[in-house]
């Protein structure tokens, strides 16, 4: 019994020792994505799916960047405006449209703050190595 219980105990922790890694890989991965699209956008570089990209990238690892407060207040409002459109698209048959309903406005922001984050993360890299 006691075994057992041992043996249950060392396939959780290597689950989670496992599933850890593969989650920084996962973030790693997403930031170089990030850097490669933005280190030198422009509003003609930067399709709809890459500023949907950012947006999703901020919602799920924002807090694991050391953003200033402006950026961070910056990234913050980002991603509730890119959700207040998106809640008012209408849906095309029962599903959230796939795109182009991204305005220029929320596009233009969507670069900005990419271009910053990109600096942000590289002296963060700078600062650590």
């Amino acid at each position: 019994m006691k075994s057992t219980i041992l043996l249950s105990c060392l396939v959780v922790i290597i689950g989670s020792l496992v599933w850890t890694v593969s989650a920084q890989q996962d973030f790693e991965s997403k930031k170089e994505r990030v850097i490669q699209f933005y280190q030198s956008a422009t509003s003609d570089s930067i399709g709809n799916s890459k500023v949907v990209f950012l947006v999703e990238f901020l919602e799920k690892y924002g807090k694991q960047i050391q953003l200033t407060p402006e950026l961070q207040s910056e990234a913050e409002f980002l991603v509730q405006k890119y959700n207040e459109e998106k809640t008012k698209q209408p849906l095309v048959e029962g599903a959230p449209p796939q795109g182009g309903w991204i305005t220029k406005l929320l596009k233009d922001l969507a670069i900005k703050l990419g271009v910053a984050l990109v600096e942000e993360i590289k002296k963060g890299a700078r600062s650590e190595g």
